[in-house]
């Protein structure tokens, strides 16, 4: 469905009859019946004020990194370094859907003592926080590539549904289908992340590709405001400019792999992915059927969240060869700059820059570069050679990084990959290695870095004065916030997803690959299956 037919409501108060009965049915939005959406109103009496009631406990973990600033800091748990050591494993729950990178790519929720989650066939499962019993499930049995997720609000969950481009909401307590919208006519389309709820309203992207295909052309991602009551679009964002960069029956890309942070003022902040074709094609080596800075690829932008415009961006890596997207969720922090408190914004992404904006103008005020970086500033490849590129496209920070107490902790991964001008041409997975850095959030001066020999797959998640993380060896890490030391190691199989901190538990969704490392160790059998896992401390 091109961007002329797509269907831009505007925001109303009234209820309209069609939107009850296919939210009360759990209706499938699609084919015939979006000729009837335009007829109905899209938003209808707001279930709640613009902070869902979820999100008012500061302790629990209501969206993919805990909270509206995307901080990933639960420093509110009880877990520190001077009793990690003593975790133990309280319960388990397996996983048996496998798709995509593995059984598990989300970061699990935690509310009002029920831990959620979304497998890679995109079930949704709610677990007692305390015993790991399961009180519902949901299946979809939908494909998916990853990541995806859930959030919470209002009683309500949203889920992306993977490759058929859908999104869904779920009553909280029972699982029950409440809506069920499809946000794109483009079979080589899809959704790839967790979505936002946030003041009645499901912030939720599309992406230019799927499990069968990416990147194909006349594939884009589009940023969705849906209302949460009966899932209508009140407003869309093109996240490419000039119909896919004047071509585009060849380009594609951006779209969000996660979801957009939230300021006190409801503003919405975005990490845009790549562009396509990367690095080109027969025809177009060389990405020269995108000339230009591809905006608003490769991007953190601001948006207004009642008319979705932009407010301002920042095109981190314009004109991007390599597929090193700027996909990460933003971080919103305060930091005293030139002695001034302001309000700033984070941002980085697999081309391993970070940057630091002030919230309010866009203002660029530091850039550090983290990880290895080697020709990944080409502008193009000399034809018939190919070069090595640092960070490739599996590497920079691929997974969520976190922000406490003034400084930074983001998890790098140092794995190249080889480019000609029309293709990638090699990189292997079961190479790499990681880093753990930490960095000064007012300056962005690199405090301290710690080498592993495995690529950090699960993000970074702080607890008090701990910073966890883990890679595909399944060997899970916890780093000293003050120096990095490692003070900590716990064993499972391979982590392709960042972790919940809540009170005394630590939750652990483990079912990547596994690909034993140096630090790996044995483990009993019961620990190195797909599954949650759930350390808690001594009671």
């Amino acid at each position: 469905m091109s961007n002329d037919t797509r269907f831009e409501l505007t925001r109303r108060r009234a209820l309209g009859s069609a939107a009850i009965a296919a939210a009360m049915l759990g209706l499938r939005i699609t084919g015939e019946a979006r000729a009837q959406e335009v007829q109905v109103a899209a938003t209808p009496v707001p279930l709640g004020s613009a902070v869902p009631p979820e999100a008012e406990v500061a302790t629990d973990w209501f969206t993919e990194n805990k909270n509206f600033s995307m901080d990933r800091n639960a420093g509110d748990s009880a877990i520190n370094a001077s009793n990690v050591a003593s975790l133990e494993l309280a319960w388990s729950y397996a996983i048996d859907a496998f798709g995509g990178y593995g059984a598990l790519t989300m970061n699990p929720l935690v509310s009002n003592g029920v831990v959620y989650v979304q497998d890679m066939l995109n079930n949704v499962h709610a677990l007692d926080e305390r015993t790991g019993e399961l009180l519902w499930r949901t299946d979809f049995n939908t494909t998916t590539i990853g990541p995806n997720g859930l959030s919470i609000g209002y009683g309500i969950i949203a889920a992306g549904l993977g490759d058929t481009s859908e999104v869904v909401a779920l009553n909280a307590e029972t699982g029950g289908l409440l809506w069920r919208t499809d946000l794109s006519g483009n079979s080589g389309e899809g959704i790839d992340m967790a979505p936002l709820i946030y003041d009645n309203t499901v912030y939720v992207s599309t992406v230019p590709g799927n499990s069968g295909v990416f990147y194909r052309g006349g594939q884009k991602g589009i940023f969705y405001a849906l209302d949460i009551t009966s899932g209508h679009t009140m407003w869309q964002w093109d996240t490419t400019t000039d119909n896919l960069w004047g071509n585009a029956r060849v380009n594609s890309g951006g779209g969000l792999w996660h979801p957009p942070s939230v300021d006190a003022d409801g503003h919405l902040y975005l990490g845009i992915a790549n562009a396509g074709p990367w690095p080109g094609n027969t025809e177009f080596p060389n990405g020269s059927s995108r000339p230009g800075d591809n905006d608003y690829a490769n991007s953190l932008v601001k948006l207004d969240p009642q008319t979705g415009s932009v407010d301002w961006y920042i095109n981190i890596k314009p004109f991007d060869l390599f597929d090193l997207d700027n996909q990460l969720s933003p971080v919103l922090a305060t930091a005293t700059i030139d002695g001034a408190e302001r309000n700033v914004v984070l941002s980085t992404g697999k081309h391993g820059l970070v940057v630091c904006a002030d919230q309010e103008t866009g203002e660029e005020l530091w850039r550090t570069p983290v990880g290895r970086h080697e020709n990944d500033d080409l502008q193009e490849v000399p034809e018939g050679e190919t070069v090595v590129v640092y960070p490739g496209a599996l590497g920079g920070v691929e997974t969520p990084f976190a922000v406490a107490d003034g400084v930074v902790y983001l998890p790098v991964i140092n794995l190249p990959a080889e480019y000609s001008s029309t293709a990638l041409t090699n990189m292997d997975i079961m190479s790499g290695t990681g880093e753990m850095v930490a960095l000064d959030l007012a300056t962005g001066e690199v405090l301290w870095t710690v080498e592993t020999v495995t690529p950090l797959y699960a993000g970074a998640t702080v607890t008090t004065d701990v910073v966890f993380s883990a890679g595909l060896d399944g060997v899970v890490r916890g780093f000293s916030t003050a120096d990095g030391s490692q003070v900590w190691t716990w064993q499972t199989t391979g982590i392709n997803a960042p972790f919940a901190a809540v009170g005394d538990t630590l939750l652990i969704p483990a079912g990547g690959l596994h690909i034993p490392s140096d630090d790996t160790v044995e483990a009993d059998e019961s620990v190195m299956s797909a599954g949650i896992y759930a350390l808690r401390l001594p009671a």
